[in-house]
């Protein structure tokens, strides 16, 4: 080969290999870059995991809660800062030793970190203990949890400990201070207890041998003075009970009877109920039903009685003009329950009002709306707050809008049961009967008008005043009611005649009056619907029905036997049982109630009426030792007659043998319909 093409080769040869130097310098340098980048990331992210370590071990040393660890044979692995200074420990000491912490005496004991329920979902186990520390005994929460490998067998247990020493003192603190609060409750429950009998004793004899002084001839002035104490003696007994219905509803004790009850009966008596003492007011009272309110339901007739006789007795007590009106409709609310009524009742009253202030506060316990020294109305200020925690107990609410000088509107709902059994209302429908009414009593004309337009009649309504005798006889009426006319000569005349062209004339009388014309009957204020609905179409008229019945007993007299320690109650019950001609044998003790029943032959007595506290043997022991004595003596109705007048107390009579309750003081009307319910009947109660 020649020099040149020598020269030729070797210069391509050694571009080739420069070519190569180059490139494999270039793939160099780009690795050692991609290295170096690298490089710098793992050193960034090794900083950042020792800066995690360092933050985690930073946790672990100022956490506030003790954490240990353990392997399987339960020696520690791991114990943080809080640890070492709980219980006055260095690490290097504790770590690989077995570790089970002191516990106070009286405390049940507890292995710490032991596995036990780590093997199951949720693989934690939480419990609270007391043990031994270097600031003494103290209360930790611990959290156990279990720690596994990656193919999940158990490595270790961590144990994290919350130290709720202050937590558990407050907790005990609270305790304490709920029993405290039970026993202040027990002390307060028997105080009244203790108070309400020994008031009522003494209150029985006052009220019932007031009353029979009442019953006997007396002076005008001796009748007032008789009176005035009668009314001082409803009143403290009204004080007395409303304080224990406090109570009760206090200590949640109020529990509701299910019965059925006639919704516009118990309406219309507590207007009868009340009518005396409006009357003393020189008011009017009625009550209105609207036509789809159910007649029957179920329900506690009690407890909506005391409401009504809070809630109307209130708007007779504020009210000196005008009247009480109440008003029973379905309210527009749906019942909580499908087989439930909600039932509105309004009381409207004509009285003296109230200022949006007194509104605002007038069901607070204790409130009144005069509270001034100066106020004429007496009472507890409880009777309103009591009756809106019935009216809660009974599903319902209460509220009340009121105008200074215009009176006010207390209104409530309540829930009934609807009774399955109820037929629809069976009401007139007189369309085509013309009635005239003229009376001068605001809330009786009210009810008239309310009453009537149900019955779809054709109505007018004017004073007494305005009745002339051109207005009769140009009415063509078909009825006619009128109050006392007796004096206006001619429209007596008038009427006749209207009579003797067959229009009824229908006087308005009092309850406990007598018409001064009977015409062709009378209707009785505070007016009752099915006795006018019995007017209009012509029925027969029921008796006058007196402010005041009075128990008059026609059948044969009874042998009782009475356990009464208190001499004037002893003296009180002989009389009005001997008044209705009544065998009575009086005994001090429980002890005596046993001596009279074991001297004398089977059947002698009819009954029992057995006070309660008596000294040698009570109520409960002698009830008890009557109940095992033989057929005809044990087997007697033996009625409780006491001042205890808590519902508990009703309880343990009927818990000890006893048949019925009667808690004092006992009016004649209630002693007498006791009398005749156990007439004649054996006790159902075993011997114990």
């Amino acid at each position: 080969m020649s020099a040149p093409g020598l020269m030729a080769m070797l210069a391509g040869s050694l571009a080739f290999f420069l070519w190569r130097y180059l490139l494999l310098t270039a793939r160099l340098n780009a690795h050692a870059q991609k290295l170096e980048t690298a490089m710098e990331a793992l050193a960034d992210q090794n900083w950042e995991l020792r800066e995690s370590e360092e933050r985690y071990h930073d946790l672990i040393r100022t956490q506030g809660d003790v954490i240990i660890r353990k392997d399987l044979a339960g020696r520690l692995t791991y114990v943080n800062e809080v640890f070492c200074n709980t219980f006055g420990v260095e690490r290097a000491d504790i770590i690989g030793q077995p570790f089970l912490p002191e516990i106070p005496e009286g405390e049940a004991p507890r292995l710490l970190g032991d596995f036990a329920g780590l093997a199951l979902p949720p693989y934690r186990v939480r419990y609270d203990q007391k043990i031994v520390t270097q600031q003494g005994p103290l209360w930790f929460s611990w959290e156990e949890f279990a720690i596994r490998e990656d193919q999940g067998r158990l490595k270790e247990i961590q144990v994290v400990g919350r130290d709720i020493t202050d937590r558990k003192e407050t907790e005990t603190r609270l305790s304490e201070a709920l029993e405290q609060a039970k026993a202040a409750s027990g002390a307060k429950s028997l105080f009244l207890a203790t108070m309400s009998h020994e008031i009522r004793t003494p209150m029985n004899g006052v009220i019932g041998m007031n009353d029979l002084l009442l019953g006997t001839k007396l002076t005008p002035a001796q009748r007032d003075y008789a009176e005035a104490v009668k009314q001082s003696g409803q009143s403290l007994l009204t004080i007395i009970n409303d304080i224990l219905d406090y109570s009760k509803i206090e200590a949640g004790k109020i529990t509701l009877d299910e019965e059925l009850l006639d919704i516009r009966d118990t309406v219309e008596s507590v207007c009868e109920l009340l009518f005396s003492r409006a009357r003393e007011n020189k008011i009017d009272i009625a009550a209105t039903i609207d036509a789809d309110v159910p007649k029957l339901l179920v329900g506690d007739e009690n407890r909506l009685r005391q409401v009504l006789l809070n809630l109307m007795g209130n708007a007779v007590k504020f009210t000196t003009q005008g009247g009480v009106l109440a008003h029973v409709a379905l309210d527009n609310q749906p019942p909580s329950n499908p087989d439930n009524v909600r039932i509105r009742v309004s009381i409207e009253d004509t009285g003296i009002g109230m200022s949006p202030h007194q509104v605002d506060h007038i069901f607070d316990e204790f409130s009144q709306a005069d509270s001034s020294l100066t106020r004429r109305y007496e009472g507890t200020g409880l009777g309103l707050a009591i009756t809106k925690r019935l009216v809660k107990v009974m599903g319902g609410t209460i509220r009340v809008t009121s105008q200074q000088g215009l009176g006010s509107v207390f209104s409530f709902t309540i829930e009934l049961i609807r009774d399955p059994q109820e037929e629809a209302l069976d009401l007139p429908v007189l369309r085509n009967l013309r009635v005239l009414t003229a009376t001068d009593h605001m809330m009786t004309s009210r009810a008239l008008q309310h009453t009537l337009d149900i019955t779809q009649a054709q109505v007018d309504f004017v004073s007494p005043s305005e009745l002339t005798p051109h207005m009769l006889h140009a009415g063509a009426f078909d009825v006619v009611i009128v109050e006392d006319i007796s004096k206006r000569i001619e429209l007596v005349r008038t009427l006749e005649e209207m009579r003797a062209k067959n229009t009824r004339v229908l006087t308005l009388v009092a309850a406990g009056q007598k018409p001064a014309q009977k015409f062709d009957g009378y209707l009785i204020r505070p007016l009752r619907r099915g006795s006018l609905y019995q007017r209009l179409l012509g029925e027969k008229e029921d008796e006058l029905v007196p402010e005041q019945t009075v128990s008059v007993i026609t059948s044969a007299p009874l042998t009782i036997l009475v356990a009464e320690d208190n001499e004037l109650n002893a003296v009180l019950t002989r009389t009005l049982l001997e008044r209705n001609g009544h065998d009575v044998t009086i005994v001090g003790t429980g002890l005596g109630v046993i001596n009279a029943l074991e001297t004398h032959d089977p059947h002698h007595y009819d009954m029992v009426l057995m006070d309660l506290h008596m000294p040698e043997m009570d109520g409960f022991a002698a009830t008890k030792v009557a109940r095992g004595l033989e057929e005809g003596k044990g087997d007697l109705p033996i009625i409780a007659l006491t001042a205890n007048a808590m519902v508990e107390d009703r309880e343990a009579c009927l818990q000890a043998g006893m048949d019925d309750y009667l808690s004092k003081p006992v009016s004649p009307v209630d002693f007498d319909r006791m009398l005749e319910t156990w007439r004649g009947r054996h006790s159902s109660v075993s011997a114990a």
